[in-house]
């Protein structure tokens, strides 16, 4: 069949939070080869059956979908379908009538589907988040480190834990790890938290994982981010802005994952021999800085911080708004902050809204949409201070930079 009629189904798991760059970078990717592209999404019951929560085709149930589309490839995000359940869909069906191959993006389940379709994995690199999330941490002035794992034992769990441990230990520190029990874990992990050396930097195996060490800590009277920094990885806004203080998280390269897996797809397509195995890391965006890992040893920095990150991309908005904050005078407020971070509050606007730029930038964004959206009054004055301070010009680090 030649390559431009290839139909690709992506499911994806319906939990509430939609990361719309996992979508988009499956489906820019299909577009780019000229395939048909057509998505679903799953949601579990009680019993821990997915069903057919929503699809771009109308069907009753997962099933359904999968005879009426009839697909070549499938793109299988995280747990909405394990490789047991796709096996199970073309099971029994003609020859020829089920998948030539199915991709498994940051899927916790293992195994094979059988019935001769080409397996293929794409993971978020566990080495790529623990070195990321050590960085923050060791700069976060923690004298020990603490890892805390999904609740239930996953395998990409404990490789970012293994992976997390092994940067805590060649940078020479002390490294904790919290051993997970079914029963009274609450209860442990309180005690676990209240045992750990201070000040101690703490990596969360996910956001979810993140926000309840961030509860049990104001539920213990320890403080975050004094006695303990806390990193989570996903960076859910659901989780990570909800949390006070609001939580850190690494950024996964959800859009890069989307065009290896189907990248990937496309080489199952091709190869004659079925594939076992094939498996593709892509390396994390970076850190997203909140409340939880900025440490700064005066309190009034603390919570400047805290209000530049939530503010700097409004229009207008200048050092005169961060002052009334910190309750001294704009003299004092500034040699606080070059004082405790070596910077002017000015330049710590510029460098959240350059963050959001680069963000934008590599999406494509335009640059009079990208100086709009950081809160600069024209684009020249984005292009003027982009040059300044990243020492080339937005468009010229667009090209290098854009996905």
């Amino acid at each position: 069949m030649p390559a431009r009629h290839r139909k690709v189904l992506m499911f994806f798991p319906w939990n509430g939070i939609h990361p719309q760059d996992a979508f988009d970078g499956t489906r820019e990717a299909v577009a780019a080869r000229h395939w048909e592209f057509q998505s679903a999404e799953t949601v579990r019951g009680d019993d821990g059956t997915a069903r057919l929560h929503r699809s771009s085709r109308v069907a009753g149930s997962v099933a359904e979908l999968a005879a009426l589309l009839r697909p070549d490839g499938l793109v299988v995000w995280q747990d909405a379908l394990t490789p047991a359940e796709v096996g199970a869909l073309f099971r029994g069906g003609r020859a020829g009538t089920g998948p030539r191959g199915a991709v498994f993006v940051d899927c916790g389940a293992t195994g094979t589907v059988g019935g001769g379709v080409r397996v293929g994995r794409v993971r978020s690199s566990p080495a790529s988040i623990a070195a990321i999330a050590a960085g923050v941490l060791l700069s976060s002035g923690a004298s020990d480190f603490a890892f805390a794992p999904n609740p239930v034992p996953l395998p990409w769990s404990t490789e970012r834990g293994d992976a997390f441990a092994r940067s805590v230990e060649l940078a020479g520190k002390r490294f904790h790890r919290l051993e997970r029990t079914g029963a009274n874990a609450g209860e442990a992990l309180a005690n676990w938290i209240k045992a750990l050396p201070k000040p101690c930097g703490v990596f969360a195996a996910n956001d979810a994982v993140g926000e309840g060490i961030v509860g049990t800590c104001a539920q213990t009277g320890v403080s975050v981010p004094d006695d303990i920094a806390v990193i989570g990885v996903d960076d859910y806004a659901y989780f990570c802005e909800s949390c006070r203080p609001t939580l850190s998280s690494i950024a996964l390269d959800l859009r890069a994952e989307g065009h290896a897996a189907v990248e990937l797809l496309e080489g199952l397509f091709a190869e004659p021999g079925a594939l076992r195995g094939r498996e593709r890391f892509v390396p994390a965006l970076g850190a997203v800085q909140r409340a939880s890992t900025r440490y700064a040893r005066d309190r009034r920095v603390a919570r400047a911080l805290e209000f530049i990150r939530l503010n700097a991309c409004a229009e207008a908005f200048s050092p005169r708004d961060v002052v009334p904050e910190m309750g001294v005078s704009r003299a004092l407020a500034d040699r606080l902050f070059r004082t405790v971070l070596g910077h002017s509050i000015l330049d710590e606007i510029h460098a959240v809204r350059l963050t959001r730029a680069f963000d934008l930038l590599r999406h494509g964004k335009p640059g009079d949409v990208v100086a709009a959206a950081c809160g600069y009054a024209s684009h020249d004055d984005f292009r003027r201070v982009f040059r300044t301070r990243v020492g080339t010009t937005a468009r010229k680090w667009a090209l290098a930079h854009r996905i």
